[in-house]
Order: structure tokens, then C-alpha cells, then sequence
């Protein structure tokens, strides 16, 4: 049966009376109609195979603590979820040789993790080997940790400091750990030089020798001396000098009194916050970082490695299309030839993978980490890649036989895109695609987008990115 109709003053009327509560009236407007999606603006991303740029040294994270996390009785498939599946290629670990804290002298868990990590990707990763801290003797202050503390540096003996001392440190760490199969790659010989942490391990070195601290220009030498004398069948390449970040000329500081001649390439980390005390990262954002990227990479024809980054603050849920952006941005305008999370596991909230009470949980950056390293390796090529409208971020590496052409391509603007892929004339059999869309606490991973034509535009919804995977 059909009701009777209610004239518009009387609908009114009804409704105003609806809004009247305790004697107040409150006219309520009504709602504005939702407004209708905006079409995708189309975009064009043009590969250029024949543009030859750095060739990479892979992707990867550290483990330095929590190491009990994925050891023993460890989440079940958490070894597929952290190596092939992530695509990792270097794993980082702390040098924790002749340690004076009883829960650091357990070597037998970095064994553990590269053996189950070697088993998962069907070959051994990369690994890499830095020093929070020389061992408590060798510190001023006689402990691994600083506790903000100005004499967190490397101890004087008859008022020189010890730099051969820190050097047979190292030499006998890489025997050491050669003796249970644990044969560095890389070595970076202090972490964050230029830094006291707060409550963690550190050890303070200037730039050059001052009265209160010792120069990272003569820790380098005495180090690269010692290990040269090992006469090691394949000994590891010097990184450094691993500073906290690159602004402010922090790297080129460092960079000017080194002997260029003794690292194979040069390491920095990406922990910026400016006078706001708000972490770059967030604000003002990636793109904050290119200039510095771009300097770093105008300061040295060594190779450039990001050796360590996290979304610090993040709540948990934050960061994950940050970390791709700046993964971008290291690639395509400082030319990285790696890139390097900060925790692969963690607790609370933080790492690529969380993990509490045996539980882990899957983080965005995980993703971010993913789109790059799954569908590249070591020995790949950056190729050309560009967009033709500016929000639209792309980079494509072919692998050295040149049968896969990998693209990740991200929108950094706030409308959807309706992306086409010129692949440059790169002949292919068969084209796959993989999406994530980054929506803090409600993100959509990897979605798998199937076998795709590339005459027909993909939608790249705005904060998402999506990797192509073009193979002969």
C-alpha cells in the first residue's frame, strides 16, 4: 500500500521536531549527496632498457636483537615469510664478539638464523657485519652502552687512544665468527659514529682526531690494516662511515679526512628530525630528503649503500608508503646500490615483522620492503623509468641475463591514476602485476593483479604502489 505523502513544509516541520531535545532546537541541514568518484587520470610510464644505471647489491634488514624471536621454537613458516617470500637479499647483524652482557654471548643464534635462512631461500644471503660498540674494555667508560654519557668513546692508554686495540677486536672477530660459518660480506666498523645513543650500544668517533674523541679516519686505517694482515681467502668489503643520517653535510664531514682508497663503498643511514622534533620521515616528507640524497651522491663515485632506516614514531600502522617512497628516492636519486630496513623482527609494533608472544604480525613497511626486493637481485640493473606526470614515481631493473624486466611504480598523488606501462621495446612472454594499497591500520598487500596486457591501463589508486613483473 502506497503512503500517503507529507507536504515539504510539513515534512519540515517533522523533522525540526525530531532535533528538539530537552527544550533546544537544532536544525540539522541535510547531508550533502556524496560526490562521485573521480575518473583516473591517465598516465604513461616509459621504460628505457637501454639507460644503464647502478647495479644492485639487493635489499635486506638487520637482526641485531630479539634474535630469541625466530630461534628455537619460532613462529611456524616465519623463515619463508622473512626470506624468499620478502625477497631478502642481506642480513644484517651486530657484532657481538667478546661481549660483556651475559645475553649477548650466544652466537649460536646467528648461526641458527643463517642456517634456516640459508635453507628457506635455497642459498645463502648476503650478510653484513656492523659494531654498535667495542667490548667494555675498550671503552672509556668501561660499558657497551651509553647512557647519554660524554665518555661513551673509545678508551686512552698513555693518552693515545686505542686504535690498534679496536683493531685486533675486529681482526679476531672475523676469525672468530669464520669458525662457525659466519663469513661477512660487508663489514661496517662502527655504527653511527657521529652519535651517543641514550640507552644503547655506541661508541663516539669525530671525523678526525679531537682531545675528547677519536678520528674514524684512524680507526679505518688501523682496521683495514689488521684485516689485510689475515690474508683471508675472501675477505669482507669495508662500508663506511655509516653515519645517523645525511643531513646537514653529516656524510661529507666524515667523508673529506677518509682515505677513500681502504672502503668499497660508502654507508649511511636515513634518521632525520628537524627542529620541530617531528621525524622527516612524516614531515615535511620523503621528497625532503632528495637534495641531501642527491649531494651524497655527488660526493663519491664509490658505490652508495642505505644501510639502516625505520618509520621511528610510527603507532604502529604509519610508514609503510614513507619507507617505499624513500626506497624510491635512494634508488633513483642517490643511486643506491642497496637498501637496508632497520629490524626485520621486532616487538611491539616495530620491524618489517612484529612479533609478541610467538605471534607475528606482518607490517606495511614489510610490503614497501617487498615491491622492491621480491622480483630483483643481486647483479640487476636500474633501467630508465619515467612518468609523465609528476606524483607518478617508477624505476625497472633487468637482470643480468636480460630475461625479466621488474617495474615499481608509486603514486604519490592524492588522485587515482589510470597507469599504461611503455616497456620500451623489451620483448616478454608474459606480464604479472602486484599492488598494495597503503591506508594506515586497513592497507590492501599485494594483491595480485594476474596476467596482464599491457595495452590496457591499470588503476594506481593515490599512496599505493605496484610492482610489474615482465619475463621472456
Amino acid at each position: 500500500m502506497k503512503r500517503p505523502s507529507l507536504s515539504r513544509s510539513a515534512l519540515l516541520a517533522v523533522l525540526l521536531a525530531l532535533a528538539c531535545t530537552g527544550g533546544a532546537c537544532i536544525r540539522h541541514p541535510p547531508a550533502p549527496a556524496t560526490p562521485a568518484a573521480a575518473p583516473a587520470v591517465a598516465t604513461l610510464v616509459t621504460i628505457a632498457p637501454g639507460e644503464r644505471h647502478q647495479t644492485l647489491e639487493g635489499f635486506g634488514a638487520s637482526v641485531a636483537w630479539h634474535l630469541e624471536t625466530i630461534t628455537g621454537n619460532a613462529p611456524a613458516g616465519i623463515y619463508d615469510l622473512l626470506f624468499p617470500e620478502l625477497g631478502l637479499d642481506i642480513l644484517r647483524f651486530r657484532n657481538r664478539y667478546a661481549r660483556s652482557k651475559p645475553e649477548d654471548g650466544n652466537l649460536n643464534e646467528e648461526v641458527e638464523i643463517l642456517r634456516r635462512g640459508t635453507a628457506a631461500l635455497g642459498h645463502a644471503p648476503k650478510i653484513m657485519l656492523s659494531s654498535w660498540a667495542p667490548p667494555a674494555a675498550l671503552k672509556a667508560d668501561g660499558h657497551e652502552d651509553c647512557h647519554d654519557n660524554r665518555d661513551c668513546t673509545l678508551a686512552k692508554e698513555n693518552g693515545r687512544f686505542v686504535y690498534e686495540k679496536f683493531a685486533r677486536y675486529w681482526a679476531d672477530s672475523l676469525r672468530h665468527y669464520a669458525t662457525i660459518g659466519i663469513v661477512p660480506d660487508y663489514i661496517t666498523i662502527e655504527n653511527e659514529p657521529s652519535f651517543i645513543p641514550p640507552t644503547w650500544e655506541g661508541c663516539k668517533f669525530e671525523p678526525t682526531e679531537t682531545a675528547e674523541y677519536p678520528g674514524f679516519d684512524r680507526a679505518l686505517v688501523a682496521v683495514h690494516d689488521a684485516i689485510a694482515a689475515l690474508a683471508l681467502p675472501r675477505p669482507p668489503k669495508m662500508l663506511g662511515p655509516e653515519v645517523l643520517g645525511i643531513h646537514w653535510g653529516l656524510l661529507q664531514k666524515y667523508l673529506a679526512p677518509m682515505n677513500m682508497n681502504l672502503v668499497d663503498g660508502v654507508a649511511h643511514h636515513l634518521y632525520e628530525k628537524g627542529p620541530d622534533q617531528i621525524w622527516d620521515w612524516r614531515s615535511p616528507g620523503p621528497d625532503s630528503f632528495a637534495d641531501e640524497m642527491q649531494a651524497a651522491a655527488a660526493a663519491t663515485r664509490k658505490p652508495l649503500y642505505q644501510t639502516e632506516f625505520q618509520t621511528d614514531e610510527d603507532r604502529g600502522i604509519e610508514g609503510g608508503f614513507e619507507t617505499a617512497w624513500l626506497i624510491h628516492l635512494s634508488l633513483v636519486d642517490e643511486g643506491v646500490v642497496a637498501f637496508l630496513y632497520w629490524n626485520l623482527v621486532w616487538n611491539n609494533q616495530s620491524g618489517l615483522v612484529s612479533i609478541n608472544n610467538g605471534q607475528a604480525k606482518i607490517r606495511d613497511q614489510y610490503y614497501a620492503v617487498k615491491h622492491y626486493a621480491r622480483f630483483t637481485d643481486p647483479g640487476d640493473v636500474r633501467v630508465g623509468a619515467r612518468g609523465d606526470r609528476p606524483a607518478i614515481r617508477a624505476s625497472a631493473f633487468v637482470s643480468p641475463a636480460g630475461d625479466r624486466l621488474t617495474i615499481v611504480v608509486l603514486n604519490t598523488g592524492g588522485v587515482d591514476a589510470g597507469l599504461r606501462l611503455d616497456a620500451g621495446g623489451f620483448a616478454y612472454a608474459r606480464a604479472a602485476g602486484y599492488l598494495t594499497i597503503f591506508r594506515p591500520g586497513a592497507s590492501e598487500t599485494w594483491k595480485d593483479l594476474g596476467a596482464l596486457d599491457l595495452n590496457r591501463a591499470v588503476t594506481l589508486p593515490s599512496r599505493s604502489m605496484a610492482t610489474f613483473v615482465l619475463t621472456r
